[in-house]
């Protein structure tokens, strides 16, 4: 069922976009609405598959974690295969991120790994398996991601807030509480404080210092939600840039800071010199996007897109 989303509702999905874990009674206060009416309308918005749920932006490169992306096509694989394969990776521990696509790639899925030999068992254990119908594979490593927050919502040209960025390398220690906060806050950014402490045995006020620190220690990044663009009726496309030179690539990041439907910049090894995620209502408008940027920034050699049709997993720490 589609809803006609008026500004109230548009305010509040721009609030969970940016920080999901805030209470309703916070979102409330800036919106100008009573926590009851916020309360509805969210429940509303999830009834009607506007919002898949909610998870957390975790920083996991300081726990020693590496990300390895992988791009693939599927070859003379039924559809029964074809859904074994979606089961297969997103039901696997390791898997944080799996997607469908449309174009030169069919699927995509993140595997979250503490070193390059876990990730080498991985691809057998998965090869072994499916590799007669994989063709045209594409694997990169994630280095740092930044995270713009859907300012378009409000049809608004900038966002004042700060992205979430994760990728910094410095090493942070935690113990077996945080990593188990982490593991409950990864699969719904919204679980109540009281809720964690009842799961993990832990006084409410622990529990409750103890996502402070990691806020503070940017191991934390934020709190969003799975948004249904489709529903939305936006269109999601990855675009990869290659560049004649990288100079400006820092200009790119700020351009891309700056743009209203830029939700995503990828830095990867092995992957293209520039890459970022963008969310528009049409083909129409997202050409005009791209002539704009090639206008601005003439060191584009190449470039190439595909469409994100749907996230079937999206998990940012390992199960196991």
């Amino acid at each position: 069922m589609s809803l006609k989303l008026d500004l109230k509702d548009k305010k509040i999905l721009y609030e969970l976009d940016y920080n999901s874990r805030q209470s309703n009674a916070e979102i409330a206060k800036k919106i100008g609405l009573s926590k009851d009416t916020i309360n509805y309308r969210i429940k509303k918005l999830e009834f009607n598959n506007y919002i898949q749920g909610y998870y957390t932006i975790i920083n996991f490169t300081p726990l020693n974690y590496i990300s390895f992306r992988v791009y693939f096509k599927l070859f003379d694989a039924s559809p029964e295969i074809e859904t074994q394969i979606k089961e297969f990776l997103k039901n696997h521990k390791m898997i944080f991120g799996l997607a469908e696509l449309e174009g030169q790639y069919d699927l995509t899925y993140i595997a979250l790994v503490k070193d390059i030999y876990q990730f080498a068992k991985f691809q057998t254990e998965f090869k072994e398996k499916f590799n007669s119908y994989i063709t045209n594979e594409n694997i990169s490593i994630f280095t740092k991601v930044h995270h713009f927050h859907r300012i378009y919502l409000l049809e608004k040209e900038h966002d004042e807030k700060k992205p979430e960025v994760f990728g910094e390398n410095q090493e942070i220690s935690c113990d077996e509480l945080d990593i188990n906060i982490l593991k409950l806050l990864a699969k719904d950014a919204r679980i109540p404080t009281i809720e964690i402490s009842q799961n993990l045995n832990t006084a409410p006020r622990t529990i409750a210092f103890r996502i402070k620190q990691l806020e503070k220690k940017k191991i934390i990044q934020g709190y969003r939600f799975n948004f249904n663009f489709d529903l939305f009726g936006y269109q999601y496309f990855k675009i990869d840039l290659t560049l004649k030179d990288i100079s400006r690539k820092k200009e790119l990041i700020s351009y891309a800071k700056l743009h209203p439907n830029i939700i995503y910049i990828d830095e990867t090894i092995g992957g293209s010199d520039f890459e970022f995620d963008i969310e528009v209502k049409n083909k129409e408008q997202f050409f005009n996007i791209m002539n704009e940027l090639r206008i601005k920034f003439p060191e584009i050699r190449y470039w190439t897109y595909f469409t994100i049709r749907k996230y079937l997993k999206l998990l940012y720490f390992p199960e196991n």
